[in-house]
């Protein structure tokens, strides 16, 4: 396979990366001053007076055959990209090119390991003028691979020089011609070329028969004729991490905040501020917990209390390690009430493995298109991506609500959707008391924020934040500490033209 040839169709994004870290590059690396008539650049030690004579001559050569050269060496622990990076970094500091806007430069780089020169990275970059002409990127693709057997031996001298030979040869007669193309390259040629390419009737076809499948298997979420009614009021006494995994056919950490915040408002716990914007928990009355999930939340807050019940903002984090298994207790909660389809995972993985596949098949024909370099065969790249996405899409669509469950969702999509409307309208009545626990269940939470705001600049106080055993602390208003609850429970110069080594091509290696 060609080194270079899959490049062309990445080549703006490198580009694009390479012009970022070209500033890091140079800030963090100190070339000095360029001497007048100095090519060759040992700061590494590493090279005799004869060698560095010998290697001046031949980067004079270079530059006489109508590319300035410089040769770089340094200690210095990196890597190969931060090679390039370096060169190119050099390459724009001294302004490596002929005149201002040519790019015709080029740059060979060294960082070797300072305890050990023998070994380290090495780049050659030449400028876009020359990748465009004389030396583009094969070429200096077949110069560094030509240079490695020779580093591997510790002649750095005698890569340098094979480099620059190589590289004047180039300015004055031409590259080499291309080797011939490999049976992959000719296959992929074969396949990819043209926008009636087998490659592409082939992936229409792929695409067309699955897309086929699949929009006549998309389901339809509603499974019921319950009418949504916009409900004032919490339309009956669903606790409220069951009304949102009801509503939102899912059980996320949402579901958990919930139920603290319900816990609080019957007296079971209280959140009080601990400093600044923060937050700790204090258990107060078990009593009230019911069986079930409430039972494990409350035990994994118990086993981080302190002595008088309290669990701090660090330890409150600890707390949600136990938040996967207390998840999966309400999902079991909602099976058993006959709400979930306790199959609705194993309904969906059929989805996920023909996304699998489409997703494989798309990759597959994405290479064919590199080592083609054929634009054509991008399309059937992304006409299979887009077929496995579909695929992913259908098998989310699945509803984990049975018939009855989204029945019983009716009335409280209802009371989200009350919820949402009063966020908008300060005049809508809210008992924010009630109304918290089941916002935050069933998503909507985000729509009072204005509100809650509001609220607390005037002075109210929420039972699911502590009530009236801690109003001296909420003197400055709640709304700080209500942000603190959610973070800790539920956490989710110019240049005026372009520099010379815009566009440059590189090549390189360790040794």
């Amino acid at each position: 396979m060609r080194r270079v040839g899959s490049r062309w169709l990445v080549t703006s994004f490198v580009g694009l990366l390479a012009l970022l870290f070209i500033t890091t590059a140079i800030a963090q690396s100190d070339f000095g001053q360029p001497v007048p008539g100095q090519r060759v650049y040992d700061r590494a030690g590493v090279l005799s007076a004869e060698q560095i004579a010998s290697l001046e001559q031949r980067a004079a050569a270079v530059e006489d055959a109508g590319a300035p050269a410089f040769v770089y060496l340094q200690a210095r622990e990196t890597n190969v990209d931060e090679t390039i990076d370096d060169a190119r970094g050099l390459m724009d500091e001294w302004d490596v090119q002929s005149a201002t806007g040519a790019r015709d430069g080029v740059v060979i780089f060294f960082n070797l390991e300072p305890d050990d020169l023998e070994h380290g990275d090495y780049a050659v970059v030449a400028g876009e003028s020359l990748i465009e002409g004389n030396v583009p990127q094969r070429e200096l693709d077949r110069i560094t691979d030509q240079m490695q057997p020779l580093l591997e031996d510790a002649d750095i001298a005698g890569a340098i020089g094979l480099a620059l030979d190589a590289i004047e040869r180039d300015l004055r007669d031409g590259p080499p011609p291309p080797p011939p193309p490999s049976t992959i390259e000719r296959f992929s040629d074969n396949v990819a070329d043209g926008a009636f390419s087998i490659l592409n009737i082939i992936a229409v076809g792929i695409a067309a028969v699955a897309g086929w499948f699949l929009v006549r298997a998309f389901p339809t979420r509603r499974k019921s004729h319950a009418p949504v009614v916009e409900a004032t009021y919490p339309p009956n006494d669903t606790l409220p991490a069951l009304a949102g995994a009801l509503v939102t056919g899912s059980v996320t950490d949402a579901n958990i905040s919930a139920t603290l915040l319900d816990l609080a408002a019957r007296g079971a716990l209280a959140v009080e501020p601990d400093g600044k914007k923060k937050v700790r928990i204090r258990l107060i009355d078990g009593s009230v917990v019911r069986p079930g999930y409430e039972t494990s939340i409350w035990s994994a807050f118990e086993q981080q209390a302190d002595a008088d019940g309290v669990v701090t903002g660090k330890q409150i984090g600890k707390v949600r390690s136990a938040w996967g298994g207390i998840r999966t207790m309400i999902d079991a909660d909602m099976v058993e009430r006959g709400w979930f389809d306790p199959n609705a995972s194993r309904k969906r993985m059929p989805f996920y493995v023909a996304a699998l596949g489409l997703f494989a098949i798309g990759m597959a024909a994405f290479i064919i298109t590199a080592i083609a370099e054929s634009f054509w065969g991008l399309g059937a790249a992304g006409l299979l991506g887009v077929a496995a996405v579909l695929a992913i899409s259908v098998g989310m669509s699945i509803p984990t609500t049975t018939p009855d469950g989204d029945e019983a969702a009716a009335s409280w999509r209802g009371y989200k959707r009350y919820l949402k409307s009063a966020g908008k309208n300060p005049q809508a009545d809210l008992d924010f008391d009630t109304a918290m626990p089941y916002a935050v269940a069933l998503g909507a939470g985000s729509a009072l924020d204005k509100r809650l705001k509001a609220a607390s600049a005037d002075g109210y106080l929420p039972v699911w934040l502590g009530g009236s055993q801690a109003d001296n602390a909420w003197a400055t208003g709640f709304y700080p500490y209500w942000i603190a609850f959610n973070s800790s429970v539920s956490p989710t110069s110019v240049s005026t033209s372009p520099g010379a080594s815009s566009g440059s091509g590189a090549s390189g290696g360790s040794f």
